[in-house]
């Protein structure tokens, strides 16, 4: 009986990145630009994907919300988990006179670069940059940028600690 579970498990599996594989092989016709290897697990709901450009190696997880308004640029080896919301533009609200719904949108590109993971649930503000190597901690709101290498979480997400020591960041960056 537990063989049968594994081989069921492992179909199970299989056919959940082949329909991903087949989720951004559409997305792709309307990206500016998408590598190889990418995932779009299903509930994923891509806004304005015109502006919107993912590297290689890809996974983005189920039910995550990503706006290219602003223009958004994914690295590769990133991983985002179920949940995420990359946000690249939000309403204006200054003018008192004027109902916020009517004020327009401020636009700001968002980047995240190679080899980052965002938590479950992460929120990524416009006009953040999150650089290489980085961790967003599950359920944290990114309103600023994110050094190369670091670990961030909170609500908003604050820095908790690199990933390496100062020594073994400047060789990976020799090496990269």
């Amino acid at each position: 009986m537990h063989l049968v579970i594994k081989i069921l498990q492992k179909i199970f599996n299989e056919t959940v990145f082949l329909t991903s594989k087949i989720r951004a092989e559409f997305w792709r016709l309307f990206c500016k630009k998408m590598g190889k290897n990418v995932y779009i697990m299903r509930g994923c709901y891509i806004m304005d994907p015109s502006h919107i450009e993912i590297g290689d190696n890809v996974t983005i997880n189920r039910n995550t919300t990503i706006s290219g308004q602003g223009g958004l640029t994914i690295g590769n080896n990133v991983m985002i988990a179920p949940n995420c919301t990359v946000i690249t533009s939000n309403h204006e609200y200054r003018k008192k006179e004027i109902p916020m719904m009517f004020q327009g949108e401020n636009r700001q590109p968002t980047v995240i670069k190679n080899d980052v993971w965002l938590g479950a649930n992460v929120v990524v503000l416009p006009g953040v940059t999150i650089e290489k190597g980085s961790i967003i901690g599950a359920n944290a709101v990114v309103s600023k940028n994110v050094e190369a290498y670091s670990i961030v979480g909170g609500v908003p997400a604050k820095f908790i600690k690199y990933r390496f020591s100062p020594e073994e960041i400047e060789k990976i960056k020799e090496i990269v």
